[in-house]
C-alpha cells in the first residue's frame, strides 16, 4: 500500500514539474523586446527587435536551423558592417530558405539577406531578402526572390517575380505582373507596362513605351505592344 502511495505521489510530482518546465519554455519562445540576431529559443517577437540584424542561416547560427522565427512590430537594425555586406555578399550563390519573417516596419542601416521575408514597410541600405510584400525602399538595390507591392531603389531592382511596381534605373525580373519604370527594363514573361529608354521582354502582354522597345513579336521605337 505504501509503495503504491509513493508511486502516485511521484507521478503527480513529476507531472507538476513537467508543466512548470513547459511554461518556462513557452515564456522563452515569445518576447516583447529582443536583440538581433535572435537566439535559438526565440520563435516570436511581438513588439521591438533591435540589433545587428538577422539572417541566422548565413551569419550566426547552425545550418540545421529550419524553424521560421517571426517578428511582429518594429525591427531596427544598426549594423556598421552593412556596407561590407553590400560590396561582398553574392545573392545568386546564397541559399533561398525562408527562416525569418518580419511583419511591420523595418528601418535598417544595412539590409535583409536571403533568409528573411517581410510584410509591411521597409527602408534599408540594400535588400537581398526572400519574399517582400508591401512598400519597400532601398538606398542602393534589391535582389530578391519574390515581391508584391512597390519597390523603389536608385540602382536596380532584380527578382524572379514581381507583382506591382518596380521603380529603378535598371529593373530586371523573370516574371512581371505590373509595372517597370526606369532607364532599362527587362523581363522574360511580362503582363503590364514597361516605361523607360530601353524595354525588353521575351513575352510581353501589355505596353512598352520608350526609345527602343523589344518583345517576342516585334521591335519598335517609342511604343510597342
Amino acid at each position: 500500500m505504501k509503495t503504491k502511495l509513493f508511486l502516485v505521489i511521484a507521478i503527480i510530482f513529476n507531472s507538476l514539474m513537467f508543466c512548470q518546465d513547459s511554461l518556462k519554455a513557452n515564456e522563452q519562445e515569445v518576447r516583447v523586446i529582443a536583440v538581433t540576431p535572435l537566439n535559438y529559443d526565440i520563435t516570436k517577437v511581438n513588439g521591438l527587435a533591435i540589433g545587428l540584424g538577422f539572417d541566422p542561416k548565413y551569419l550566426f547560427k547552425d545550418d540545421n536551423l529550419t524553424e521560421i522565427q517571426k517578428v511582429n512590430g518594429l525591427n531596427l537594425e544598426v549594423n556598421p558592417l552593412g556596407l561590407m555586406y553590400l560590396l561582398f555578399y553574392n545573392p545568386p550563390r546564397a541559399q533561398d530558405e525562408e527562416l525569418i519573417k518580419v511583419n511591420g516596419l523595418n528601418i535598417s542601416s544595412a539590409g535583409y539577406l536571403r533568409g528573411v521575408s517581410h510584410n509591411g514597410v521597409s527602408v534599408s541600405l540594400y535588400n537581398y531578402g526572400h519574399t517582400m510584400n508591401g512598400v519597400m525602399g532601398s538606398l542602393s538595390s534589391f535582389d530578391i526572390e519574390k515581391g508584391k507591392g512597390i519597390f523603389i531603389a536608385p540602382l536596380s531592382v532584380s527578382s524572379k517575380e514581381i507583382k506591382g511596381l518596380s521603380f529603378s534605373a535598371v529593373n530586371s525580373t523573370e516574371i512581371l505582373r505590373g509595372f517597370q519604370i526606369g532607364l532599362v527594363n527587362r523581363n522574360i514573361d511580362g503582363k503590364g507596362l514597361q516605361f523607360g529608354l530601353v524595354n525588353k521582354s521575351s513575352k510581353m502582354k501589355g505596353l512598352q513605351i520608350g526609345f527602343w522597345n523589344k518583345n517576342g513579336k516585334r521591335t519598335l521605337p517609342l511604343i510597342n505592344f
